[in-house]
């Protein structure tokens, strides 16, 4: 069995982002991700990007290296990579988070993140491995603290 590994980061938006935008985004990792093996979550909010990204490290990397060349973010800080022992996000090649996403009841693996999280991530973006892993049903306790230690 391959090594899982993850990688977490912060960015800005280096554009400006529709909902439509936003949708897109997401059709478009979704895609990418289930043709590599590899799952997690995508959160937006303010202008910022935190994701979560799983997977055997060689597909895992290569979706890192399209991630880092997208023109549609800068400012791109790692905040977790590391090996992990099982997939958080197993059952989304990508869940998504969005504060203000008026077409939620449409879009398939969205998480209802509540105003309180999002700040969090905002007043402590070093602590969004935790806060991510929150988000999976497997993900919080001892888990989310190892990952934000790494």
């Amino acid at each position: 069995m391959a090594t899982l590994s993850t990688i977490v980061y912060r960015s800005k938006a280096a554009v400006g982002f529709t909902e439509l935008d936003l949708l897109y985004l997401l059709a478009g990792c979704r895609a990418r991700n289930r043709s590599e093996g590899i799952t997690g979550v995508l959160v937006f909010d303010r202008g910022a990007f935190f994701q979560w990204i799983e997977g055997p490290n060689l597909p895992l990397q290569r979706v890192w290296t399209s991630i880092r060349r997208d023109i549609r973010h800068n400012d791109l800080r790692v905040l977790a990579d590391t090996s992990i022992p099982v997939r958080l996000f197993q059952d989304w090649h990508m869940q998504f988070a969005h504060r203000d996403c008026k077409a939620a009841n449409y879009i398939d693996g969205l998480i209802q993140a509540s105003d309180q999280v999002m700040d969090r991530l905002h007043e402590a973006p070093d602590n969004a491995p935790a806060i991510l892993a929150e988000f999976s049903e497997i993900g919080g306790g001892p888990f989310s603290r190892l990952l934000s230690a790494g």
